[in-house]
């Protein structure tokens, strides 16, 4: 049987495997099987594979992975310098996929409801993480895609016999190897965690549809260890004093071409390259009859790699895809923290806070969708409680009709965080809605009243492109930061305009009491921001923004929570996806800076292809990523010239 047909077999044994996976209840639940006894304390016993375990792996090691050239190009340029200057990364946990095979010592225990005594979930805690991970074992769906991520990601599971069977989504970006190998946030993790005591044995299978070109298999096997305990982990993040002496934060990378420590590996164990730098081929058997064959690198050697895998076009295929017109028929109200809400898939995400005074809106999507976004408003403010309806479904907009005993809700006031069509498009919509009830009175003076508001750059340029008259803001400002005259639902809210960002008139909103941001199109989950450089755009008033920003987050623990971000676009997050964000646009920056001080021409900077490491993340909408090389390139360049 040839190595592709083995292949072939075993990964679609894994997706069969993976489909079929339904959380049920471990005792008693229809198919869940008799559940084992995991619960107690467990150390991890010794395993050949000491570049995952012990002090981790060196630079440009990555056999045994089956990464593409985007996985391995980013790992090229990794500097580990990173993690001492950035504060976030200071405390980040190993995430899920990397975690299990760490030396840290686990506890599991049993998270029980107290009126029916079934087990509903699964507490699994490690010596460096951020918490109890959460397996829950009660038939809870996952969250929906606009919801946030995190280390320990969202796991279900159901027992197979003495084998739990664990399915986790929502995870951050992490690493598959902690030498810089990146794992997506687009990545899912399933576990196979078998008992044979005193052994456990824990199988992880990472699915990257970014960073592998197959599922990377790993295992550890654990004995109990019933005297063990799981000391506290007091992280404390510090500014490290070696950043020349300046305050600005700085991200550590190397250069495409220029990491010297790439062939250490290779020299040391006396291997041939290909096979030390990964990659699908090199895990199976067949490869060693070739790899016999290829030279072994004396000693360091600065090498110029290439990558012409099939993930370095992952911009050009963006490009290919045929050009679909938005449909608006998944728009989803996601709580964010107290009495904000985000709206998301109606074009540009919606920031909601509702409350005794009524709705406040930052942006209202597109114009297309301001029926779901109107019902979403509803679903947010009424009881969220549907009669039943005789079609099963209510007609967008007429939520609010059916609820019982509901009072619809009053719209104040909207602000605006950009010009951008998919954000401002709804207001005219919006404001002309039964629900729009605005903070003053429309009459004479309408601009004594506050309707729509944003910087006054967002008011010229939409004047200037003939906007509907409806939909223009009708309050501006003009300084740095805006704060509301009044409280919003109990919450100061304050505007700060980040000038030469995406445009000249770009702001985020915070919403104090809540401690949420929204961001606007300054930050996106999962696309690279959209610059407009003719509208006074720039990639370092973007990072500027970023930082200023960042600065406003507090983080819970361990990296993670406390400050929620709306972002212009994807899903609910924190100041560690923030920082993720700014630090990928920071190396974008460096890069292209770098070949325009080499006199590269824009056509040369895109053919080769300096984003292409992270297209596969940030560029999957047709023309996003050229249209970011050439931002950062026109602000680049411009700024020279003056």
């Amino acid at each position: 049987m040839t190595r592709l047909s083995r292949y072939s077999i075993a990964v679609g044994l894994l997706f069969l495997l993976a489909l079929s996976i339904q959380p049920v209840f471990a005792q008693g639940g229809k198919g869940a099987g008799a559940p084992v006894d995991l619960v107690g304390t467990w150390r991890k016993i010794g395993h050949e594979d000491t570049h995952e375990r012990g002090s981790g792996p060196d630079p440009g090691e990555y056999w045994g992975l089956p990464l593409n050239d985007a996985a391995r190009m980013r790992a090229d340029t990794y500097n580990e310098e990173w993690v001492t200057t950035s504060q976030i990364m200071q405390c980040r946990p190993h995430p899920l996929g990397y975690q299990p095979l760490g030396p840290d010592p686990m506890r599991i225990e049993q998270i029980v409801d107290p009126i029916n005594r079934q087990v509903v979930a699964l507490g699994v805690s490690y010596d460096e993480t951020p918490g109890n991970r959460m397996i829950w074992l009660d038939g809870r769906p996952h969250p929906g895609q606009y919801a946030m991520h995190s280390w320990e990601g969202f796991s279900t599971g159901r027992f197979k016999g003495d084998t739990m069977i664990v399915q986790s989504t929502h995870l951050k970006e992490g690493l598959h190897r902690r030498n810089g190998v990146p794992a997506s946030f687009r990545a899912y993790v399933v576990e196979h965690i078998s008992l044979d005591e005193p052994y456990m044995t824990w199988v992880v299978t990472t699915y990257d549809p970014d960073y592998l070109t197959e599922p990377a298999v790993r295992s550890a096997t654990y004995i109990r260890a019933p005297t063990v305990q799981i000391p506290p982990y007091p992280c404390n993040p510090t500014q490290e004093e070696h950043l020349a002496g300046k305050n600005e934060y700085r991200m550590p990378h190397y250069f495409v071409g220029e990491n010297p420590y790439l062939t250490e590996v290779a020299a040391k164990y006396k291997a041939p390259l290909e096979g030390v730098r990964g990659g699908a081929e090199t895990t199976y058997p067949e490869w060693r009859a070739k790899g016999v064959t290829l030279p072994i690198p004396e000693g360091r050697i600065t090498i110029k790699p290439t990558y012409t895998d099939a993930s370095t076009k992952a911009a050009e295929m963006a490009d290919a895809k045929p050009k679909v017109a938005p449909t608006y028929d998944k728009v989803e109200a996601v709580h964010a923290s107290e009495n904000i809400y985000m709206i998301a898939g109606a074009g540009g995400n919606i920031a909601v806070s509702s409350g005794a005074d009524g709705v406040f809106l930052v942006d209202t999507g597109a114009a297309a969708a301001s029926p779901q976004v109107l019902d979403a408003i509803a679903r947010i403010t009424g009881d969220l409680r549907t009669p039943p309806h005789p079609e099963g479904a209510l007609a967008a907009g007429d939520f609010w009709q059916a609820t019982h005993a509901y009072r619809p809700p009053t719209i104040r006031m909207i602000i605006n965080t950009n010009l951008n069509p998919d954000h401002t498009g709804g207001n005219g919509n919006i404001r002309d809605s039964k629900f729009f009830k605005g903070i003053g009175v429309e009459g004479e003076d309408e601009l004594a009243s506050e309707v729509i508001l944003a910087n006054e750059m967002v008011q010229r340029r939409m004047l200037e492109e003939n906007a509907p008259a409806r939909s223009v803001p009708t309050n501006t400002f003009f300084s740095l930061r805006q704060d509301l005259h009044r409280f919003a639902n109990g919450s100061a809210v304050q505007i700060y305009h980040t000038p030469d960002a995406i445009t000249d008139g770009d702001s985020f909103v915070w919403f104090r009491r809540a401690d949420v941001i929204a961001a606007g199109d300054l930050y996106n989950s999962d696309i690279y921001p959209p610059i407009n450089v003719d509208k006074g755009g720039s990639i370092d008033g973007v990072i500027s923004g970023l930082n200023q920003m960042f600065e406003l987050c507090a983080v819970e623990f361990m990296s993670q929570g406390g400050t929620v971000i709306i972002p212009g676009h994807g899903w609910l997050s924190d100041a560690a996806d923030l920082e993720y964000y700014r630090d990928m646009l920071m190396v974008l920056r460096d890069r292209i800076q770098s070949m325009i001080d080499k006199k590269m021409t824009l056509a040369q900077i895109k053919a080769a292809k300096p984003t292409m490491d992270y297209d596969v993340e940030y560029g999957r909408e047709p023309g996003v990523t050229a249209n970011f090389v050439e931002a950062v390139y026109r602000s680049l360049a411009e700024k020279k010239r003056k």
